[in-house]
């Protein structure tokens, strides 16, 4: 169901190119078209396009419609024929299908930027053999599986046993914009064991994560150089909570998020650990 549709100029110059009048046509079989009407559903409905190259024009039709095939037909443009455009269909009900979510519950579903994407941490467990061959659980790829469960296993784990702030960078693939990440955290229960309580006393000397973005790879110090997108403190419990949404101040473009977590200053025991069950980045 075709509800709209959302068009802008040219967008890879600086040319000013944009169309300014449109029609727009339909089909399910790409062999029979038909042109969307106008109110008396007599003529072609001529849409009014973009004034500039920039800013967004939205259409919503008065009768929507179903198709498989979308042309857009210029009329009058600017200099030159040059057009983005996207469409607008039914919000989506229920629970979003793997790989999409919702900033809030009352947002339509978007894409999971991070899902099932490359990823790394700067922990150096794994280099030492004696905790290699007995390491479980906490694998920075747990994070971006797109299985959310309370169970430990399906958590990455950020701990400083080797590292002063550690940190997991999550590869979205290419330069995007980011607008801020989703993390969904592990809760201790009665029913886990005195195995996992471990965890529970390491997370309470956690005092914030910092989310960043940057356009290289594996930064071990990416507080001198990635722009940071927001933070998320143990005031006021927040850390401590099931779901954590961190917000980009402004729209932030990269190609890679980092998470990185610091500990409680001034304390007895300096050990912290951070546990991720799932990290979603949405633009």
């Amino acid at each position: 169901m075709v509800t709209g549709l959302v068009t802008r100029g040219r967008g890879d110059t600086r040319r000013k190119h944009w169309v300014t009048r449109f029609n727009l046509s339909y089909s399910n079989n790409s062999v029979d078209w038909v042109f969307y009407k106008d109110a008396s559903h007599l003529a072609n409905k001529e849409f009014g396009g973009n004034a500039d190259k920039q800013i967004k024009r939205y259409h919503y039709l008065h009768s929507p419609f179903i198709a498989r095939f979308i042309r857009i037909h210029p009329v009058s443009w600017n200099n030159h024929i040059a057009i983005r455009a996207g469409l607008i269909g039914c919000p989506q009900t229920g629970e979003c299908g793997p790989g999409f979510i919702r900033v809030t519950e009352a947002t339509p579903c978007v894409e999971n930027l991070a899902y099932k994407k490359e990823t790394w941490l700067n922990n150096k467990r794994n280099l030492k053999r004696h905790i290699r061959n007995h390491w479980t659980h906490g694998h920075a790829q747990k994070a971006v599986d797109g299985q959310i469960g309370s169970s430990l296993h399906s958590c990455a784990i950020l701990d400083n046993f080797y590292v002063d702030n550690p940190i997991l960078m999550v590869d979205l693939g290419r330069r995007m914009n980011v607008e801020g990440i989703i993390i969904m955290t592990w809760q201790v229960s009665k029913e886990h064991n005195n195995g996992t309580r471990a965890y529970k006393d390491y997370m309470y000397n956690l005092d914030r994560l910092a989310v960043y973005v940057d356009s290289s790879p594996k930064v071990d110090d990416i507080r001198s150089r990635g722009v940071m997108c927001g933070y998320i403190s143990r005031m006021n419990n927040a850390l401590y909570k099931p779901k954590l949404r961190i917000p980009c101040q402004n729209s932030v473009k990269g190609r890679y998020v980092y998470i990185e977590a610091w500990g409680v200053p001034n304390r007895w025991s300096r050990l912290f650990s951070a546990i991720l069950c799932e990290v979603m980045v949405y633009a």
